[in-house]
């Protein structure tokens, strides 16, 4: 990919990079443009997906993070291509910025019309704010999934028949789990299927890489809980259910007090 050889159209009016470069102007025009439903130039969409795919590549399996104890972190589920629906958290909630940081915990794209607004969006924040904005990937950010429910459809419309491929490569370097605070740990699904998996082996944990049938890359990504004790068939028919002694059991040999995790729809909020 020659991104030197692309070239900015005379009558594109749309977000421009600075020297390749995410700024704040940057990001400030590039909602309200995709909100338009107009395209980023896709030399800029390009560039956001090679820095970010450099970013994400250096990060570890297991993020952790400090936040200052009068701030706080704004942890959001599923957006599953719903830009409008993001838009809107940042209306209620805010823009992310450095004092106004935000976890997106996976589930980014598919399902909805607008996952390449959605992903374009999240990523530039991303590179704009890279202490105070993190993602975790999640059970969609994977090409299977992808290609059942729309994602691969969408990029090759949107920005181009070869770029799908980039996309599925930035999702599979993205962080699985986040310690916040060395207090609370954040993954998309939930917990292993086995006993005894400690954090440092969630931090080795090898990513880059289709989820299997099993194993705890894949529980990470898709298992659910469940109000039984132990441990049961999964209703996805991937990985399984976990039960609140399993959370308590894990959470004690961590040494932490709690998980978040997203992977559910709550009718009732």
């Amino acid at each position: 990919l020659n991104l030197d050889q692309m070239t900015i159209e005379s009558d594109y009016d749309g977000p421009c990079l600075e020297d390749n470069k995410v700024t704040k102007t940057f990001v400030d025009d590039l909602l309200p443009y995709l909100k338009n439903q107009k395209k980023l130039h896709k030399k800029y969409a390009y560039q956001i997906l090679v820095s970010i795919k450099e970013y994400f590549s250096e990060l570890p399996s297991l993020v952790e993070i400090t936040i200052p104890e009068d701030n706080k972190l704004t942890v959001c589920g599923d957006i599953h291509g719903q830009f409008y629906d993001l838009l809107n958290i940042f209306e209620m909630n805010g823009i992310p910025s450095e004092t106004n940081p935000y976890l997106f915990n996976g589930d980014f794209v598919d399902r909805g019309s607008f996952s390449v607004e959605v992903i374009l969006s999240l990523f530039s924040f991303k590179l704009l704010y890279p202490n105070h904005f993190f993602m975790a990937r999640g059970n969609h950010e994977s090409s299977n999934m992808n290609q059942m429910y729309g994602f691969e459809g969408e990029v090759r419309h949107k920005v181009g028949g070869n770029s799908f491929r980039f996309f599925t490569t930035i999702f599979q370097s993205l962080p699985i789990c986040y310690l916040i605070n060395n207090k609370a740990l954040v993954m998309h699904g939930g917990l292993p299927m086995v006993d005894g998996v400690v954090l440092d082996d969630i931090k080795k944990l090898s990513r880059e890489c289709e989820p299997g049938e099993q194993g705890t890359l894949t529980d990470l990504l898709w298992a659910d809980p469940q109000d039984n004790m132990g441990r049961g068939m999964s209703k996805r028919g991937t990985s399984m259910q976990f039960g609140p002694d399993v959370t308590e059991r894990f959470c004690k040999q961590n040494n932490i007090d709690y998980i978040i995790r997203s992977h559910e729809v709550k009718e009732k909020g």
